[in-house]
């Protein structure tokens, strides 16, 4: 039986969207093509009719949480009262980055991943992502020449990503929560008022 076009495409949106959520909760290698064809709901075969490689579908899982990620992030800015910087510090660095990686920033969960593997595509949009955050918090930093904001907001977005790594890898709740606790309230006293 011959599947359509639409529905081709449509089955390949599934697994960039499955693949996006399952990489970032279990890592690139811990996620077999088998597993992920199913848990979008398809069969293993058809995975090399859409992509040419598992390394394929990670760019584009990747394009695809950070799509996502950005999105998010320009609708809880523009919808809330608080300062921009505030309001992207206290989502990022909290319980809910933290316990959702899935759902996450791509760095938190995949960076790691992503330097060990030799892939220039896949380190090039990471590269990408690392300097379009650089670039979103320096416009967010509230005062400072030039050089000063980019400095700060290189800083600030390595406490924030470092603060949820940490968080994830402790097993001691209490003192995961105060990381993120920590690491938030600084940045927003020391950046935001």
């Amino acid at each position: 039986m011959k599947v359509s076009k639409e529905t081709t495409e449509q089955n390949r949106e599934r697994v960039i969207d499955t693949a996006a959520t399952l990489f970032r909760e279990r890592g690139i290698d811990g996620v077999g093509i088998a597993d992920l064809m199913g848990a979008a709901g398809l069969t293993h075969g058809g995975f090399y009719r859409q992509f040419k490689s598992k390394d394929d579908l990670v760019v584009q899982a990747v394009k695809r949480a950070y799509e996502d990620m950005s999105a998010d992030l320009r609708q809880r800015l523009e919808a809330s009262d608080e300062a921009p910087l505030v309001t992207l510090v206290r989502h990022y660095v909290s319980d809910f980055h933290r316990d959702e990686p899935g759902r996450g920033c791509s760095l938190t969960a995949l960076a790691a991943d992503a330097a060990r593997r030799d892939d220039p595509e896949l380190r090039a949009f990471f590269g990408n992502i690392v300097g379009n955050y650089i670039a979103l918090l320096t416009n967010l930093m509230p005062e400072g020449d030039p050089a000063e904001r980019r400095n700060a907001a290189i800083a600030v977005l390595s406490e924030m990503v470092g603060s949820v790594v940490l968080s994830r890898v402790v097993p001691d709740a209490t003192l995961s929560h105060e990381i993120l606790s920590t690491v938030s309230n600084d940045l927003v006293g020391r950046h935001a008022s």
